[in-house]
């Protein structure tokens, strides 16, 4: 399956309006009052994962703490469950 497929079913939408990576995808999605940005590049035979919380804040955004991940290095054959099994929760 196609990785914005994947992504998709979790709710989230390609975000390229927010910036450019090289190699990468991103996708962004609203759930529980906060924004969830997902960033997946490809690094050789793994993909870079990373999901970063974010919560609407007076000066703008902030992290939320104990949520996302980074630096998540999956092989390229482990993505799509690794995307399932995480972007659910």
């Amino acid at each position: 399956m196609k990785l914005t497929d994947v992504v998709a079913q979790h709710g989230y939408e390609p975000a390229d309006e927010l910036g450019q990576i090289e190699n990468a995808k991103l996708y962004a999605r609203g759930r529980n009052g906060m924004i969830e940005l997902l960033c997946v590049q490809k690094q050789g035979d793994k993909f870079r994962i990373d999901n970063l919380p974010l919560v609407p804040t007076p000066q703008g955004f902030g992290m939320m703490r104990g949520r996302g991940f980074s630096n998540q290095y999956i092989p390229k054959e482990r993505c799509e469950e690794f995307l399932n099994e995480y972007l659910a929760l």
